[in-house]
């Protein structure tokens, strides 16, 4: 019979299927092997590890049995293993079983009836954007996609822990449950990560001291010093890496990351869409993104925690705005279409040359949590990050975002203007509003309440002017206390109206909100901003701390000639049940506040204005280039990118390098590696592949000793040793000399085998350079 080794027409990416010599199926464990049942066990605990951190983070509620479905996946493939089923069917079997187990988790997931009919109209509507799911739906797809993600896992780490005697494929899996999982979890959930390192690596040990097993058939090769020397530089790796995860949780490559998040804009709009699951799930740390704040409503409560958000560096105290919102609905605010225009780092949008310090802000925002949204007092002029600015109607900036969501310890620098109109210059600005101005900002849910109207207008029946107007109604909403927490306005009632002749108390939301619709109905432009109240001052000189209390929500209200407005409608009262600035100034302005007591700390720790250097001046279009062009030397920036050019290109050649270096190293340790059961069958099988990398392609119509005819015409000087490779492959093959050959016989091969080897390295080495890296003697 002749061996059908290669095609003669065969690509080479088939070369080395048909090349090698048909292999002894993989050993099936047998149920007394207790090397086994222990290898088995350690799997299971180091996936357990993975998928017990995902249950005890509560993402659902209810949530599957994450365990139990792991446990289902591992016995189900196992069985399989044992029963001999072939490759094929088995990973036909176990993702239809898994399917199926997934579902069943799903149902129990189900808010009501658990019916497949339930099932299959959630999975219907969430497919479908226009369809709406009702309360606790939305985490259905979240459970059946994650239990049988779990179930992939299980059946994979297993099978290939069975039939490939590899470890590795679970570990990875695992280790990718742990990072993602951990990533969004607060920091006292680490201990997850070393536990998992601890069995992943107790995993590894044994399940490669378990293929010596099995390989040898007699023990697993290691001596207790050989063992020592393997645990204790992976003891070491435990702790290094355990210690890194716990010490520096949020550590990032700022700069990397605004680059990606620059060339991948696709992944913010994927974040945000309906059909990715995550966004059901409610985060277990504190987070602030503009995906949050697209729609603001009325609720009982609000923010009275005491975690501290965000720290700024500043010359001055300030309203820290966060989003604004121009469409009242009877629930609530929300955004109206806006369009995204980028802003690279450090570009200036306008000119401050003529600005004056006073008006000018340059402040730097520490990050306490994670989010996207950035604290934009007054005008945006520039930021050292890029960033995208959220425009509506009349080029109006709603929004600023950062292309990233940024992480704990990330901060960004702001540089903005400031609008502090005086009350004389405000009370004679007048109402020639811009057309866009009334077309968006007088707006109100067709049909509004007459009765907020009429209340309106009875209490500005004396004020002459708009500004007039706005004191009238803070005059009259400074009556109302202040609560923290009320009843919420019942369904299908309005708030604003609900708020102010209903429940008559409120916190922030509902004194702001009244104030902007109050403004509305007797045609005065208003808008609602919710951000930041100035804060607490922090230990260093201007430094303010904010915290979750200090999450506020207030008015603005349009001048002509002057923009927009900040005004506070919230009672005072400080600490966290009121607002720090008094009812008796209304106007939020750096005047306004000076007027204040709390002006007194604030100024004592603030840096005087005019220490704060002027910025330059908005480089041309033509000159945009070099604008960085700053330092002390006009080329200094140039210098500093090329030199961190040159480091890359250095680093990175040495990386591929390194893995070049280490691909030559692994390819020779397999090309000479000695088996000495089976030398002659494997040292053919490697010379059939030598020969075709060489361009000597065994015909399928050949026998060994004809296919060694047509390497001794290429190989002259080496006819008799492969003569003598092919006879022992032939002897070993069909005739009855199996096993291990004798020692003048393995001499006879390993010198032949050295000699042949040598000469095809060398000329693979010669006919194409790509293999020059695996033929050392090569010219």
């Amino acid at each position: 019979m002749k061996d059908n080794l290669r095609k003669p027409a065969a690509r080479p990416d088939r070369l080395k299927k048909a090349l090698t010599p048909e292999a002894p199926p993989a050993p099936v464990p047998r149920e007394g092997n207790w090397r086994t049942w222990l290898n088995i066990a350690l799997l299971f605990l180091t996936l357990e590890v993975a998928v017990f951190s995902v249950e005890r983070a509560q993402w659902l509620t209810p949530q599957p049995a994450f365990t139990l479905v792991l446990f289902l996946a591992m016995l189900f493939v196992w069985l399989l293993v044992f029963a001999r089923a072939a490759g094929w069917l088995i990973h036909i079997l176990a993702p239809v079983v898994g399917v199926l187990v997934a579902v069943w988790q799903a149902l129990n997931c189900l808010p009501g009836a658990h019916s497949f009919h339930h099932l299959f109209t959630v999975l219907k509507s969430w497919w479908q954007p226009s369809a709406a799911l009702l309360p606790g739906e939305e985490n259905v797809v979240f459970a059946l996609v994650i239990a049988l993600l779990v179930w992939l896992i299980g059946y994979l780490g297993i099978w290939f822990l069975l039939r490939r005697h590899n470890a590795w494929v679970a570990v990875t899996l695992g280790a990718v449950v742990i990072i993602v999982n951990l990533s969004n979890l607060s920091a006292v959930n680490y201990y997850y990560f070393p536990a998992f390192f601890v069995a992943a690596v107790l995993l590894v040990i044994q399940t490669r001291i378990a293929g010596q097993f099995v390989k040898s058939g007699r023990g697993s090769g290691y001596t207790a010093k050989s063992l020592l020397y393997l645990v204790v530089p992976l003891v070491c790796i435990v702790v290094l890496a355990s210690s890194l995860a716990w010490l520096t949780p949020q550590a990032r490559a700022s700069g990397l990351q605004n680059l990606m998040s620059s060339a991948l804009g696709w992944k913010q709009d994927m974040r945000e869409s309906r059909l990715n699951i995550f966004n059901a799930v409610p985060a277990k740390q504190a987070f602030s993104t503009s995906s949050l704040l697209t729609e603001l409503t009325f609720e009982k409560g609000w923010n009275q925690g005491n975690i501290i958000h965000f720290i700024v560096h500043s010359n001055r105290p300030s309203y820290w705005p966060m989003d604004i919102y121009d469409t009242y609905t009877s629930t609530g605010w929300v955004n109206s279409p806006t369009t995204g225009q980028p802003l690279d780092a450090k570009v200036p949008r306008e000119n401050t040359a003529s600005v004056s310090q006073e008006d000018l802000m340059r402040y730097e925002v520490t990050m306490n949590i994670s989010g996207d949204v950035v604290l934009v007092a007054g005008n945006l002029v520039s930021s050292d990050s890029p960033v995208v600015l959220h425009e509506a109607a009349g080029n109006e900036v709603m929004e600023v975002t950062t292309q990233r969501i940024l992480g704990i310890g990330e901060s960004y620098s702001v540089q903005s203007v400031l609008v502090n109109p005086t009350a004389d210059q405000l009370s004679g600005a007048g109402d020639d509003y811009p057309g866009y101005i009334r077309d968006y900002y007088l707006q109100l849910p067709p049909d509004y309440s007459e009765a907020v109207r009429l209340l309106s207008e009875n209490i500005t029946a004396g004020a002459a002017t708009p500004y007039a107007k706005v004191l009238a109604v803070v005059d009259y909403l400074a009556g109302f206390p202040y609560e923290a927490i009320i009843d919420a306005p019942p369904e299908g009632t309005d708030g604003v109206s609900y708020f102010l002749f209903t429940e008559k108390r409120g916190f922030c939301l509902y004194f702001a909100s009244a104030m902007a619709v109050m403004l509305r109905t007797i045609d005065v432009p208003a808008r609602l901003v919710v951000g930041y109240l100035p804060g607490e001052p922090g230990d260093e000189r201007g430094t303010y701390i904010l915290r979750d209390w200090h999450y506020h929500a207030w008015a603005q209200v349009y001048f002509p000639g002057y923009g927009w407005v900040n005004f506070e409608a919230t009672p005072g009262g400080g600490g966290g049940s009121g607002s720090q600035i008094s009812v008796e100034t209304p106007l939020v302005s750096i005047p306004a506040i000076r007027e204040l007591p709390q002006w007194n700390a604030w100024n004592y720790l603030a840096p005087p204005p005019e220490n704060i250097p002027a910025p330059p001046p908005p480089a041309a279009p033509a000159q945009a280039e070099s604008r960085h062009s700053w330092g002390v030397l006009p080329f200094a920036d140039e210098l500093g990118r090329a030199l961190a050019v040159i480091v890359l290109v250095i680093i990175g050649a040495a990386v591929v390098i390194a893995l070049l270096l280490l691909s030559r190293r692994a390819f020779f340790r397999r090309l000479w590696y000695v088996e000495r059961r089976s030398l002659a069958y494997h040292t053919y099988a490697k010379l059939c592949r030598l020969a075709a990398m060489a361009g000597i392609y065994p015909r399928p119509q050949q026998t060994p000793l004809e296919f060694a005819a047509a390497l001794q015409q290429a190989l002259p000087e080496e006819a008799d040793a492969i003569d003598g490779l092919v006879r022992a492959y032939q002897e070993n093959r069909y005739g009855r000399r199996e096993g291990k050959p004798g020692l003048y016989e393995e001499a006879l091969l390993l010198k032949s085998r050295h000699l042949v080897y040598d000469k095809l390295l060398r000329l693979t080495g010669k006919r194409s350079w790509r293999f020059k890296l695996f033929s050392p003697g090569a010219e």
